[in-house]
């Protein structure tokens, strides 16, 4: 997976393909939703703070979590999306970060005794055309319900015909891309996924249909981009974010989207915030009878195309978002790193805030060559969670984040995090 930036150049490759990752193990499993004290999103009450007044955040010593030169099992076993975890039905915890075409993850009893499986979870389907919606995949986000495991799966297509393309690639190294967001399932602990047959895979497709076509250059990217993890509501619904850059012809309308279903076993139940409501169908274009609306972004000025990470912190009461961003300040400088956002539903946000600071891979942050030197992919969890798919975290999370080293070679790294309120 490349990084779809927000700065001034649209992409930049973090390496042509992608993650690697590892499985954390676990506690004992709770089956119930989180309990939150705020209104459910679909009903945001004025009278509640943005933010619940000044954050502060202390960071402690990093760690390893996943060390490429020891631990990867092929090449391509590199950590590529942001890291997710899981208990399994029998109590094994997961940590979800795959790469493509073959998503690689790490199961164990906790989180400090992990062991990387060679199995892959996940094998790309690498088919050439851009209607299947079975491509480049990357699963990125996991959730439980008794035995089955849902997931939600980052699918790239790379158009390997047309002339402006990379004829005969379907890798990320082709620089024609077309991006959906599809669906997946494991019935065995997650140590396997399976999907539905398309179109009936498909979660939150472009409102366009791939087009090679253009004046200069390769098209692309569109589509939607990157699901967070999954997080269950007040009202029982499910909720993700996700990255959306809807139309070719409309690069720099880009930005972060919210979705929300009753019923994660069927892909189409899916609805995008259209302003007001959950209303918008994100089908195939391919078929008739989905909504052709692109998704509104959510609180643009406060969190410009932040995504990834999304939970409900129970020491800030808010909902928690966290990802990787450039702030601009005077003088044109900026400030690159990992940043926070906090809401009461999901809907208002306050403005970004600066988590950690460092090198991103995409101008104007980058490290060294090629973004060598770079960090990428921040996502909390917090281990001392009871839930089943770690939709909470509390005062004390780990701040989970891929370290580019050199090349091929990328490490997963955590750190202890602080929260102060004052």
């Amino acid at each position: 997976m490349r990084v779809a930036s927000r700065s001034s150049a649209l992409v930049q490759y973090v390496v042509p393909l992608v993650l690697l990752l590892t499985a954390i193990a676990g506690c004992d499993s709770q089956t119930g939703p989180p309990t939150v004290s705020e209104p459910p999103p679909t009903q945001p009450s004025p009278d509640t703070a943005v933010s619940p007044g000044v954050v502060t955040v202390t960071l402690g010593a990093p760690g390893i979590v996943l060390d490429y030169s020891r631990a990867a099992c092929e090449a391509f076993d590199v950590p590529d999306v942001y890291a997710h975890a899981v208990r399994a039905p029998d109590g094994i915890l997961i940590l979800v970060s795959g790469n493509a075409p073959r998503n690689f993850w790490s199961f164990g009893s906790g989180f400090n005794s992990l062991a990387r499986s060679c199995r892959p979870v996940l094998v790309s389907g690498d088919d050439p055309t851009a209607q299947s919606f079975d491509n480049h995949e990357w699963i990125t986000s996991v959730y439980r319900e008794g035995n089955v495991i849902h997931a939600l799966v980052h699918n790239e297509y790379h158009d390997p015909v047309a002339s402006n393309c990379k004829i005969g690639d379907t890798s990320p190294a082709n620089p024609c891309w077309y991006n959906a967001i599809t669906y997946a399932f494991s019935t065995d602990g997650g140590r396997s996924f399976q999907q539905p047959a398309g179109p009936l895979h498909v979660v939150a497709a472009p409102p366009q249909r791939w087009d090679a076509s253009t004046l200069r250059g390769a098209p692309g990217p569109y589509g939607y981009f990157e699901p967070s993890n999954i997080i269950r509501g007040p009202d029982s619904a499910y909720y993700s974010v996700f990255f959306a850059i809807p139309f070719k012809d409309q690069q720099t309308n880009r930005g972060t989207c919210l979705m929300r279903t009753e019923t994660l076993a069927q892909p189409s139940s899916w609805r995008a915030w259209d302003g007001i409501g959950f209303n918008i169908r994100m089908g195939s274009p391919y078929g008739s009878g989905d909504d052709r609306r692109a998704c509104v972004f959510i609180a643009p000025q406060q969190i410009g195309d932040l995504r990834g990470s999304l939970t409900y912190n129970t020491y800030l009461k808010r909902y928690l978002l966290v990802g990787a961003s450039a702030e601009s300040g005077p003088g044109g400088t900026s400030r690159c790193g990992f940043f926070f956002a906090l809401s009461p539903d999901l809907i208002r946000w306050s403005k970004a805030q600066l988590l950690r600071q460092g090198a991103l891979p995409f101008p104007p942050c980058q490290g060294g060559t090629a973004g060598a030197g770079s960090d990428v992919y921040p996502s909390l969890i917090d281990h001392a969670d009871e839930t089943i798919n770690f939709e909470r975290t509390g005062r004390t999370p780990h701040l989970y984040y891929v370290r580019w080293n050199r090349g091929l070679d990328r490490d997963l790294i955590r750190v202890p995090v602080t929260f102060e309120l004052r």
